[in-house]
Parts: structure tokens; sequence; C-alpha cells
């Protein structure tokens, strides 16, 4: 009895020690995204049983890379299903890679769309239109869920506002997109712009951006994006010729650049 006394002490002891250093092992890894990955079934089928235990077992960065492999095999097989399952994988095992959320995206919404549209078995254009539409949807959704892993991230809200811009048509989305990603560090020059470019867009926000606009006129951005958006927003505006920013800033309207 008193053996299983002192093991009873002991296993006591060892489980109020080992509480708070589990707890604080699970922070330090559910801070940095460790905890994020949907351990489920799916996933399990595309690892299989060992490569389940390995990620479970600390080799996350390890198994990610090898469905990236497959992933690249299912690309060039254009298989699109299968290859969508093995990118939500890679993304979950390594939440906080960004080129793993950008490439994903960029599968999705770029290579996928693009063959649905093109799709020379299906003939319904409205089938092909539904398709494409989805995986747009997917690869937006690859981008947000990757901000709230790396809402610092310059280049995913860069992604975004391109996604918005060149293929969604939402110009308000975009322009928000690319606003957040100027504020972000390692932004692209161009973004800012980019962002006051998308607003001219939108209706109602016509005389905010005509005074960005102006302002980037003044300080010698004279490209021709600029240049054109400035036009198009005086005659809808009904600005009188005098008092055009291009008579106001005394300046060449021709001088623009191929730049955007």
């Amino acid at each position: 009895m008193k053996r299983w006394g002192v093991v009873l002490i002991v296993l006591l002891g060892f489980g109020v020690w080992k509480t708070p250093v589990e707890r604080s092992l699970w922070a330090q890894q559910k801070a940095e995204g460790f905890h994020a990955a949907q351990w489920n079934l799916g996933m399990r089928d595309q690892v299989g049983q060992m490569g389940f235990v390995a990620a479970l077992g600390g080799f996350r960065a390890l198994v990610a890379d090898v469905l990236w492999v497959r992933a690249g095999a299912a690309f060039e097989r254009r298989e699109w299903g299968r290859l969508k399952l093995l990118l939500d994988s890679v993304t979950q095992l390594q939440p906080r890679s960004v080129i793993f959320w950008r490439m994903a995206h960029d599968h999705m919404a770029y290579d996928a769309a693009l063959d649905a549209r093109h799709d020379p078995l299906e003939h319904n254009d409205f089938v092909k239109r539904k398709a494409e539409r989805e995986y747009l949807r997917i690869g937006e959704q690859f981008l947000l869920n990757g901000l709230k892993f790396n809402p610092e991230s310059a280049l995913l809200y860069e992604c975004l506002g391109n996604l918005y811009s060149r293929r969604m048509g939402d110009p308000a989305k975009a322009s928000e997109a690319y606003a957040f990603s100027a504020q972000k560090p390692g932004a692209m020059g161009y973004v800012a712009r980019f962002a006051i470019y998308e607003s001219a867009k939108v209706p109602g926000r016509e005389k905010e951006a005509y005074a960005q606009l102006c302002e980037l006129y003044r300080r010698g951005q004279r490209f021709e994006t600029v240049i054109r958006l400035l036009r198009k927003l005086e005659a809808k505006l009904e600005i009188p010729a005098a008092q055009s920013i291009f008579q106001t800033a005394n300046a060449d309207p021709a001088q623009g650049t191929l730049a955007p």
C-alpha cells in the first residue's frame, strides 16, 4: 500500500508540474499558427497514415513539401479538385508561409479558373462561367485565410487587389486591398497609386479620386493612367477647362509615360 501511495504522489506531482508547461507550449504553438491545421480525415487521406503521424510529431514542413510536390503533379494533369485538396493541406500545415497561400491562390484563381473558361469538353457557357466563378472564390478564400495568419503581408494584400481588379471586377474591394498593402512593410511603391486608380472607378468616389489623382500629378507622377483617369473624371465632373489640373499645374498633359 505504501508503494502505491508513493507512486500516486509522484504522478500527482508530475501532473501539477506538467499542466502549466503544456499550457505554455500550447500557447506558444498557437501563436505561431501550429494549431491552425484542421487535423481531419481529409488531410490524412492526402498524406497517408505515416505522413499524418509525422505531421503530428513535428515534421510539418517536411510533410508540406511532399504534398507540394504532389500538388505539382496534380497541376500538370489538370486535376483541379485533387489540387485544391492538396493545397488545403499544405496551407494548413504551414499557415505562416506566405508563398504557399499566394501560389494556392494563383493555381485556383488563374490556372483552374481559366481552364474552366476554355474547357473544350464543356459546351455550355453557363456551366463554364459558373465553374470559373467558383475557382475565383476559392482563390479569394486562400488569400483571405492566408491574411488571417499573415496580417502584415503586403504581398497577399496586393494579390487580393489584383484579383478583385483584374479577375472579379470589384474596384471598391480592389482599392481597399491595395490601400492595405501600401500600409504594410515591404509594400511595392505602386500599390498606393493602384488604390487610387481603382477608387476612381467606384461610383460616388469621383471627387475624392480626382483630388488624389491631382495630387499625384502635381508631385510629378504623370503616368499614362493618371492622365487618362484625370481626363475622364474632369469630363464626368464637368470641371471647366480653366480649372483643369492640366491648366492649373501649368504642365503639358501629354507628358505621360508608358508606365501604369
